[in-house]
């Protein structure tokens, strides 16, 4: 753990703590720039999931990206919306530690970060997370394996707006959470460039229960995958027919 970072690790978000920790001389962690090479990333994902080696490898990223992206968020978000943080997350100045399945297991950082930046839009105090990290691990997995940009921007948002429940749901003032709610709402940056985030939820009728429901605006794919079912917040659940079924294998994706 960074012990800056120890008042953020409390309660609920105590597991994260082990989430981050700083380079050492010597690094032995694997450089996060080095999971943009096809088989280096292949060789994860069949750590991951060796029963699927020969399926979609584009679904098996997106599987695996979702996990990437729920040990991510919690502590940087929060860092950054509760102690005002932000963290040197740039893919080129961060490792990664891989546990025996081949999932993230602790993020290293070169350094304990510096203050959020400031400035007037509400996005701005957010770029280091989705124009430095988020869009540069995207396009490095998306030149990988093929996998489009939008479901792994979807994959990102599952998480970031899950994360931002939990701070509202766990009691802390509006104002330590209310402003994260600019990245899945704010539209463009303060450069005038779109927010690939913006409109990553949406209200849709469920074609089967005639029920309005919130749905991700992008499928994460699993489904190609055996024994998948479809997420609870996935749009196929508002077509005719298409419902989550439970599922058939005990280990399934977050």
């Amino acid at each position: 753990m960074i012990p800056s970072l120890a008042p953020l690790f409390q309660g609920a978000f105590a597991s994260y703590a082990p989430m981050l920790r700083l380079a050492a001389a010597g690094e032995p962690a694997l450089p996060l720039v080095a999971l943009f090479e096809p088989d280096a990333l292949r060789r994860q994902l069949h750590r991951f999931r060796p029963d699927l080696q020969g399926e979609d490898e584009r679904a098996l990223l997106s599987i695996w990206s979702k996990y990437y992206f729920l040990y991510l968020v919690p502590p940087v978000l929060g860092a950054n919306l509760i102690l005002q943080r932000s963290l040197p997350i740039h893919p080129s100045a961060m490792h990664l530690e891989l546990n025996q399945e081949g999932l993230p297991s602790c993020f290293v950082l070169e350094h304990e970060g510096a203050s959020v930046p400031v400035g007037a839009h509400p996005l701005t105090r957010f770029e280091p997370l989705i124009r430095e990290n988020m869009e540069t691990v995207i396009s490095g997995w998306q030149q990988a394996l093929g996998l489009s940009p939008r479901v792994l921007w979807s994959n990102a948002s599952r998480y970031i707006r899950w994360f931002l429940g939990e701070l509202e749901k766990a009691g802390l003032p509006a104002m330590m959470w209310q402003p994260g709610k600019a990245i899945l709402e704010c539209e463009t940056f303060a450069d005038g460039s779109a927010n690939p985030l913006a409109g990553a939820y949406r209200e849709r009728l469920n074609q089967n229960t005639g029920d309005a429901m919130i749905v991700r605006r992008t499928c994460c794919i699993r489904f190609r995958l055996p024994d998948m079912p479809l997420c609870e917040d996935c749009p196929r659940l508002c077509k005719k027919g298409q419902m989550a079924q439970a599922p058939t294998v005990a280990r399934q994706s977050s």
